[in-house]
């Protein structure tokens, strides 16, 4: 068995949104001590034939230290559920109907994540029959929870019988963050055994090395709440002064 830290949630110049070549988000992750990829293309983009380009992309993108493993994200008709999907499933859309993504990729043997539920509040709008077909639900997505877990993420993802997943959802340099996924594979880093160690369950959500359950509660919990608030307050009122 070998342990590797993946970094989840990635966008490049492949999505409408982000603009990183693959080598450099390759690089810039293998500093961080990151060493597999789980790459999340927008779908809106893309069709069968750039879904081939991209895969030939991230293999060569790959070094003997760091891994890109191609994935897309799907989101429904008005961008409100988004579900990254990893594994051999073949181009479902550029915006299907969710319940229709969720049974291909298992139907194909994927990977499927709920990815930031309170964004839009779209876990209301996810049907809790659709989670037999979901892999786990992200409890601390960088881009939208910021510095700390989404406790009613967590509380969620428990109701649903389903692991926590912490992803940075980089877009740029502002979601770098210490979040990573442990991944257990069977043998060396591969596309096939990353997959299966996804598939399969054998992985765990850190944050800062540790569990990022641990941060949910606690002490350290409320620490990295009350960073988070003071950080979005901050924030708001720099946008607020620059649009003056």
């Amino acid at each position: 068995m070998t342990k590797v830290r993946a970094v989840a949630h990635i966008h490049s110049e492949w999505s409408d949104d982000a603009s990183w070549p693959l080598e450099r988000l390759a690089a810039a992750f293998q500093r961080r001590g990151r060493s597999v990829l789980l790459m999340c293309e927008h779908s809106r983009t893309f069709t069968e034939a750039k879904l081939a380009e991209y895969v030939e992309a991230c293999a060569r993108a790959s070094t003997d230290d760091v891994l890109v493993v191609p994935g897309l994200e799907y989101n429904d008709a008005d961008n409100v559920v988004h579900i990254p999907v990893w594994g051999e499933v073949p181009f479902l859309g550029r915006t299907p109907d969710i319940p229709d993504v969720l049974a291909h990729a298992r139907e194909a043997d994927g990977i499927a994540v709920f990815a930031h539920p309170w964004r839009r509040q779209a876990w209301r709008r996810f049907d809790t029959t659709w989670a037999k077909d979901l892999t786990a639900v992200e409890i601390w997505n960088r881009k939208y929870d910021g510095w700390s877990p989404n406790r009613e993420a967590v509380a969620y993802a428990r109701r649903l019988g389903l692991p926590p997943f912490v992803a940075l959802d980089f877009h740029g340099p502002r979601q770098f963050f210490p979040l990573a996924m442990e991944l257990t594979l069977s043998g060396p880093p591969s596309r096939a055994t990353v997959e299966d160690a996804l598939r399969t369950g054998r992985f765990e959500a850190l944050a800062f090395s540790r569990s990022a359950l641990r941060l949910a509660s606690g002490v350290g919990g409320v620490a990295l709440a009350a960073a988070e608030s003071a950080r979005a307050v901050a924030a708001r009122a720099v946008r607020a002064a620059m649009r003056r």
